[in-house]
Order: structure tokens, then sequence, then C-alpha cells
């Protein structure tokens, strides 16, 4: 149940994000998210 819970909420928030911030936080946790594979792969 508590996974329901946290799927539920992650949703939303993504909803959120999408129609009131025009995806900045995603935008920037996408962007953070390949810079870190970036450097642990080692790719310039």
């Amino acid at each position: 149940m508590r996974y329901v819970i946290v799927i539920i909420a992650f949703t939303f928030f993504l909803i959120w994000d999408g129609l009131y911030n025009q995806g900045a936080y995603l935008d920037y946790t996408v962007r953070e998210m390949s810079r870190i594979v970036r450097y642990v792969t080692g790719a310039a």
C-alpha cells in the first residue's frame, strides 16, 4: 500500500511540474542525471 501512495504522489508531482512549472524540476533532474552518468562512465 505504501508503494501505491509513493507512486501516486510522484505522479501528481510530475503532473504539477508539467502543468504549472513548465517541467522545470523534471528538466533539471534529467540534466543532472545525464551529467552524473557522463561523470561515472568517463565520457566527455
